[in-house]
């Protein structure tokens, strides 16, 4: 009797897992302006893997990438008109999400592919 090996986390949720950008879903984003950031670009690594991110530029970067910008914050203390201080956390970079899934064919190519794959399948009707 054979013994199944069950998946790891890794196998049943890739998505969660970056070790090299090929593969991934692609997003595309544009970083905000930024005194932090300078003009010639952000450099955003994951796991060794690269991307510079130039501020109002718009950039195709994988999805565990984007997702890790959101895990990016900075805790700013100030003090209320009451004289008490507090703190908040405020995103390190800012972005607009301008397209998610850049990289995978629309529902119309997808369409169109089938389409071709069943007009060239050899049927002989007589």
């Amino acid at each position: 009797m054979a013994q199944s090996k069950s998946k790891t986390e890794e196998e049943r949720h890739p998505e969660r897992f970056f070790l090299n950008p090929q593969g991934h879903i692609r997003d595309r984003i544009i970083i905000h302006q930024s005194s932090k950031i300078p003009k010639e670009g952000q450099f955003i690594s994951l796991n060794g893997y690269s991307f510079l991110a130039k501020p109002g530029v718009e950039i195709d970067i994988p999805r565990p990438v984007r997702l890790m910008l959101d895990t990016r914050v900075e805790t700013e203390t100030i003090q209320g008109d009451n004289g008490e201080t507090y703190s908040r956390d405020i995103p390190r970079f800012t972005y607009t999400l301008i397209k998610e899934g850049v990289n995978l064919p629309s529902p119309e190519a997808i369409e169109a592919q089938k389409a071709s794959k069943e007009g060239s399948s050899p049927e002989m009707e007589d």
